[in-house]
């Protein structure tokens, strides 16, 4: 468990004081699904909280960092009616996978900006910087607004795709270039803050949302 999921977790603990059991979390389930174990994690719970407003979502974690891509996708969440694709930049110490080598750098950056302005699906493309995407958390979480810090939160780059786009074809595209951390499919990410976009997910059914850096 990193810095940040102790805090979040010793927020939301202290947040569950204050909730009748009627809306406490259930126990963390121990079977699993599509071969990854399940857990209730802090990240999971904080945005259940705003995105479905009860205590009782769960998400699936893959080593710490499933949770970590639904909370950063959703603290920078659409606004637009056009499909959206976010795209995570690797930091030093990430724990994601394709992140081995640490921050993305100049030359990956680079490489990566011509790859999307230079893909016809692309309409806009804007950058997301660490104070913008805590802002967001911040607005978008203010009960676990004081958990999380600049530091804690990713560069990113927002993708806005024409209609009719493929929007996971782009998304995974994009996740295979160096230095990139993750890509995800907002709009799919949209529709798993629902009920049955939660019990879709359970039951292996809908679209891939993310997809983790195939590293250098």
């Amino acid at each position: 468990m990193n810095d940040i999921e102790d805090r979040l977790r010793d927020a939301m603990t202290a947040r569950a004081r204050t909730i009748d059991d009627d809306t406490r979390p259930l126990p963390p389930p121990h079977r699993t699904v599509r071969g990854h174990p399940l857990r209730v994690t802090a990240v999971a719970l904080a945005l259940a909280v705003t995105v479905l407003g009860v205590v009782r979502f769960a998400a699936v974690s893959a080593g710490g960092g499933q949770e970590k891509i639904v909370a950063m996708s959703l603290s920078g969440a659409a606004s637009s009616d056009r499909p959206e694709v976010a795209v995570f930049l690797c930091k030093d110490d990430d724990a994601f996978p394709g992140c081995a080598g640490g921050a993305i750098t100049a030359a990956e950056r680079e490489n990566l900006q011509r790859a999307m302005t230079t893909r016809p699906e692309v309409e806009s493309v804007a950058f997301e910087d660490r104070k913008l995407a805590w802002e967001s958390f911040r607005r978008r979480f203010p009960k676990y607004a004081d958990e999380v810090r600049p530091e804690d939160m990713p560069e990113s780059f927002r993708l806005q795709l024409r209609p009719g786009a493929n929007i996971p074809a782009v998304a995974q595209a994009l996740s295979e270039l160096p230095g990139v951390s993750n890509s995800v499919d907002q709009s799919c990410m949209a529709d798993r803050g629902s009920w049955w976009g939660v019990i879709a997910y359970f039951l292996g059914l809908g679209d891939q949302c993310t997809f983790l850096g195939k590293g250098r």
